[in-house]
């Protein structure tokens, strides 16, 4: 018989999975129908965003994300094949790639990101 504590654990954590399952298929499902993008793509958008430099490597990326490095990779070559990011070979390491958002990346992530926020506090507020 499981413990006072452990039911306890277990529905905080039924609790925490209850918000992120249904806060990731409405921002899924948002982004969706209005950008045409997915949740995945958003956050490599928002990560490459949000980094102070103009550009950002891909190996700090694949670090600040929960998906995998060759999930991120795919992510990635979508988002480089819809002209919103670029990838480019750095000049000191030939093994580090670095991502920036094209001006169409840019104005798409600008838009996007303000339905993600929104549903962010609607979900978590």
């Amino acid at each position: 018989m499981a413990s006072t504590t452990d039911r306890l654990l277990v529905e905080q954590w039924r609790s925490i999975q209850d918000a992120y399952f249904r806060t990731s298929c409405a921002l899924d499902r948002a982004l969706d129908a209005k950008f045409d993008i997915g949740l995945n793509e958003f956050e490599i958008l928002d990560l490459v965003a949000e980094n102070s430099k103009s550009s950002c490597r891909m190996k700090e990326l694949g670090e600040r994300t929960p998906m995998s490095q060759s999930a991120v990779s795919k992510v990635v070559d979508r988002l480089e094949k819809a002209g919103l990011l670029t990838r480019q070979s750095c000049a000191d390491d030939r093994r580090s790639l670095y991502l920036e958002l094209t001006a169409a990346g840019r104005k798409l992530h600008q838009a996007a990101a303000v339905e993600h926020r929104a549903l962010l506090k609607e979900n978590l507020a």
